[in-house]
């Protein structure tokens, strides 16, 4: 299983011609988890009605797929991928750190995103980028 992240929700939404090409090449089911999600309503103004066409969007893909959320142990994975990079001076966002952290502690060690910079920073995750 791979984890998507939120560089590719968006980029899925947007048609982006690289994300179709590397969803070509995949031959295992994909997931995402609720961090994601979050991220992304962060981005949009839901009071403001230009925004609907993708809040609408996110939903109907969020619907589509496997969502893993964030629990306990999920919550203290995180913490560990956090406190592994600061002792390496690797720093890197919470929310990257959270997302890789849900997806390690369901067990699902590859991450399809843009961002390769900050995940490939994270021990035990194979990044797939595009």
């Amino acid at each position: 299983m791979i984890g998507l992240d939120s560089s590719s929700v968006i980029d899925f939404f947007k048609g982006d011609n690289s994300l179709k090409t590397a969803l070509e090449k995949i031959n295992e089911p994909l997931a995402l988890n609720i961090i994601i999600y979050s991220e992304i309503m962060f981005g949009l103004d839901l009071s403001n009605v230009s925004y609907k066409k993708e809040e609408i969007f996110y939903d109907g893909f969020f619907d589509s797929f496997l969502i893993f959320e964030l629990d306990r142990n999920s919550s203290k994975k995180s913490s560990e991928v956090l406190w592994h990079l600061k002792k390496t001076g690797k720093i890197i966002g919470l929310f990257d750190c959270t997302i890789a952290g849900i997806y390690l502690a369901n067990g699902i060690n590859k991450i399809l995103t843009k961002n390769k910079k900050h995940f490939e920073k994270i021990k035990g995750i194979q990044v797939i980028s595009y």
